[in-house]
């Protein structure tokens, strides 16, 4: 396996990263949500210039590499006072199972620690349960259950999960 490292997103970058949450939301979603609200969520969630905004407001954008390949990625940011909320975290199938996704983790838990921030916070489609047992081994606990609608007839329906940091 080509060498994993997990470094911050250039701004260049992001025309790397859009085309990979495609390719990785279009794998894995199907059977949880629908391909509409894929579509959905992926064209409010993954522009141009939505990441640069965010990128602007100190939400820290982290690639996942495999070799000189992006194979995944992550997002991390302030959430209240004394939260950082892991907004994005995810990786193309074939990394699943590899441990990088545990590596991936960690080091937002590294960055969440530089600022001394005592949460995490997540939240995570209820039926990704996959993504839920992951969470779990690493210390992750479901502390809610909230239903949003995010507009186009769509609702999320997810579980709230955090971790006590440092």
């Amino acid at each position: 396996m080509a060498t994993i490292t997990i470094s911050p997103l250039c701004p260049s970058e992001i025309d790397e990263l859009i085309p990979l949450a495609y390719r990785i939301w279009l794998s894995h979603y199907p059977g949880i949500i629908s391909v509409e609200q894929i579509h959905y969520m992926l064209e409010r969630g993954y522009s141009r210039q939505l990441i640069l905004d965010e990128l602007e407001q100190g939400i820290i954008w982290l690639k996942i590499m495999a070799g000189t390949t992006m194979v995944g990625f992550a997002s991390v940011g302030p959430f209240g006072e004394d939260t950082m909320k892991l907004h994005k975290l995810y990786l193309l199938q074939e990394f699943h199972g590899t441990g990088i996704g545990g590596r991936a983790l960690a080091e937002v838990e590294r960055i969440v620690n530089k600022f001394r921030i005592g949460k995490l916070l997540l939240n995570v489609n209820k039926y990704n349960s996959k993504a839920i047992k992951a969470y779990q081994r690493g210390g992750w606990q479901i502390v809610e259950e909230v239903r949003v609608d995010i507009g186009g007839g769509f609702i999320m329906d997810d579980f709230v999960m955090t971790k006590e940091i440092g």
